[in-house]
């Protein structure tokens, strides 16, 4: 799988961008702040549909384009057929304009219909659910946070899990968009019976839901943690010259009996979630469930988020990303399209050299680095090299 054409108009600093691509290694270089983890970030939104570093999908909308609408399109090549996949989104409340001639600030805004969507996705030209396309480009991103991912919070580790998922089960980024919406109403609802507003029966129908997703959701968790040890280990041995064992550890909030079946943990967490009952409506949060879960890295059975040093740490967090890689290819038969947004200059050389051996047979590899001589020659030499300077970018012939 590789994206051979990308398009974007409008998007953070690119005002227009028609770019060409193929198999291969590509390597993006230039100065910071330049346009090279947006470039990426549009390549990412096509596999996943949202965005790995904005807060909101608005944020992505260049903020001097007055139709307040950015655009990404990619053309991708997959081995039983080829895709058109497009995303547009809409900003109607872009940021003010400030004119240094007048004293005064320009507000703008953009009336929208109600029932338009902020942001809207096509397949072939056909307009299609979130649901139904996510996933149908395949990427894995390694990003400088990625190499925080054994010390750094538990929402990165969730999502660490889900991004990935969501790519190759549908059924399961389904149920986590449904059980997200479920815990926003049961959270509203705790704190209106806080405020003795309902009453605590209320809440019998949203647990059930509740429930009823949490279990898959965690299941599908567990069960990709479980293929990630088995190749997580290999990578990290690999690097450590065997002197360490890695293991990769689900810590769902809801506790279980390892002797009882999947078909008895929805009783177990009904039972865990009326004895939590009381203390969730004084607190006015949901305390239980999917959203509250973590993982935990041990290296020879130690906690290296507490214990471990620093290279160890991004070890961990190195053969996890390899393994997440190997993972999305073992379940699709496809190789994803590798993203490396420069995560170079945060490794040393041993860790740097394993990494680009490890990625460098892939079908497709993206690249971003400031710094060429973080690179071996071979490499530059048979990438596809372009200079990023201020989303505009041109290929290099001098390399």
């Amino acid at each position: 799988m590789y994206l051979s054409r990308l398009s974007i108009a409008d998007f953070r600093n690119y005002q227009q961008l028609d770019l060409e691509l193929g198999p291969g290694l590509f390597l993006f270089y230039g100065d910071n702040a330049q346009g090279k983890t947006n470039l990426l970030e549009a390549v990412s939104m096509l596999a996943t549909g949202t965005s790995f570093h904005a807060s909101g999908d608005r944020e992505v909308v260049n903020w001097s384009t007055p139709e307040h609408i950015a655009h990404i399109n990619g053309l991708v090549q997959r081995r039983e057929d080829t895709l058109q996949l497009e995303i547009v989104v809409v900003d109607p409340n872009p940021p003010a304009l400030h004119d240094p001639y007048r004293a005064e600030v320009t507000q703008r805004s953009l009336e929208l219909p109600a029932h338009m969507q902020r942001k809207r996705f096509k397949v072939n030209g056909a307009p299609r659910r979130t649901i139904d396309f996510i996933g149908q480009m395949k990427a894995v991103l390694f990003a400088p946070t990625d190499l925080h991912l054994v010390d750094g919070g538990p929402d990165e580790r969730r999502r660490f899990l889900d991004r990935a998922l969501c790519q190759v089960q549908p059924s399961y980024c389904q149920a986590l968009m449904k059980y997200r919406k479920i815990v926003t109403q049961r959270a509203a609802l705790l704190k209106r019976i806080r405020d003795n507003q309902e009453e605590p029966g209320m809440l019998n129908y949203l647990d059930e839901q509740l429930i009823l997703l949490a279990t898959q959701i965690i299941y599908e968790r567990q069960r990709m943690v479980k293929a990630l040890n088995e190749l997580a280990n290999v990578y990290h041995q690999s690097i450590s010259g065997g002197r360490e064992e890695l293991r990769i550890v689900y810590r769902p909030s809801f506790k279980s009996d390892p002797a009882s079946s999947l078909a008895e943990a929805p009783q177990h967490y009904h039972e865990q979630l009326q004895a939590a009952r009381r203390k969730e409506i004084l607190q006015g949060v949901c305390l239980l469930g999917p959203h509250r879960d973590d993982l935990e890295f041990l290296v020879n059975e130690v906690p290296i988020h507490i214990y471990g040093s620093r290279g160890q740490q991004r070890t961990a967090a190195l053969s996890a990303k390899l393994a997440e890689l190997a993972f999305m290819q073992n379940h699709t038969g496809d190789q994803p399209v590798l993203l490396l947004d420069d995560v170079f200059s945060e490794l040393d050389h041993i860790r740097r050299e394993y990494l680009l051996d490890q990625v460098s047979h892939y079908e497709q590899v993206m690249l971003t680095s400031t710094d060429l001589d973080s690179f071996p020659a071979e490499i530059i030499q048979r990438a596809h090299s372009f200079q990023v300077v201020q989303g505009h970018i041109t290929p290099d012939t001098d390399l």
